[in-house]
């Protein structure tokens, strides 16, 4: 599906994963066995896979417009990255991630 320019999907990565990760937590590089959405809003897969990948991630505000509102992933990975499965799923709807690397931290003081 082509259309005539892309959104962006804004991201830095969170380095508040590393002050206090979830004992769950998947690692960036680490691959998982099975990725699988059935039917899931393209926001909300974007998101999942973001937070997968450990990004902190800010969606460009029309991906809740039409026709990306409408659109619905449906899709089954097998061994990929969380990362690697974000950039197929924002290449597959022509979109792009922009890294911001600056950031600002708020951490408790020591």
């Amino acid at each position: 599906m082509k259309r005539a320019g892309s959104i962006l999907l804004v991201a830095g990565i969170s380095a508040l994963f590393a002050l206090r990760a979830p004992a769950l937590a998947v690692p960036q590089d680490e691959v998982i066995p099975l990725i699988e959405m059935e039917s899931v809003r393209l926001a909300d897969a974007l998101r999942q896979m973001a937070r997968k990948a450990r990004l902190n991630v800010i969606l460009d505000p029309r991906l809740s417009t039409t026709p990306f509102n409408e659109m619905t992933v449906s899709i089954r990975w097998e061994d990929v990255t969380a990362r690697d499965a974000l950039m197929a799923l924002l290449k597959n709807y022509d979109l792009m991630l922009v890294e911001v690397p600056s950031r600002t931290i708020l951490k408790e003081e020591n």
